[in-house]
């Protein structure tokens, strides 16, 4: 694929991860989108928002439980399997070590107008990444068993951790 139609892809699937729907014609014309991703709700969701704008690319995406396991092989490969990954921030250091994402800087400069700083995923300085969502965790206690063992409700992951061996040392 000529690189002027990736760069197009690239930005259009940059322009998708800012959220923002303005820009449902990309005005690609030819080449194609092939993403993958992790078999979750909400990036079914944002998959199919980018079918909106996809021109006359033909677009595919898989959707795998298996992501983690797919990602180095199949963006190593020559012709790479994928032209977009949609990653966690857990999951990019593979592709960092393998040299498999490049630095957004130019692009985020150049087109990522109303982009939060704090959306901006840096590593040594650099953009590597985008964030468009937020995937929240929960941490529950029992009050009734750190009572009993005389351990105040953590306020901090530090807390959490000194509160955990207390608990561990204890059975």
């Amino acid at each position: 694929m000529r690189e002027t139609n990736m760069k197009k892809i690239l930005i259009s699937l940059l322009f998708l991860l800012f959220g923002t729907s303005a820009y449902a014609d990309c005005n690609i014309k030819s080449g194609s989108i092939n993403i993958l991703a992790n078999d979750f709700p909400a990036l079914r969701t944002f998959v199919e928002t980018a079918k909106g704008c996809k021109g006359s690319a033909d677009f595919k995406v898989t959707h795998s439980s298996e992501h983690n396991k797919i990602a180095v092989p199949a963006l190593t490969a020559n012709p790479s399997e994928f032209s977009a990954r949609i990653a966690a921030n857990s999951s990019i250091v593979p592709l960092m070590n393998q040299d498999l994402i490049r630095p957004l800087d130019d692009l985020v400069k150049k087109y990522g107008k109303g982009i939060q700083d704090s959306q901006l995923i840096t590593i040594d300085g650099k953009i590597m990444a985008v964030a468009f969502m937020a995937n929240t965790q929960h941490l529950y206690y029992r009050e009734d068993v750190l009572k009993e063992l005389g351990i105040a409700v953590p306020k901090t992951y530090e807390e959490v951790v000194a509160a955990s061996e207390k608990n561990k040392s204890i059975w």
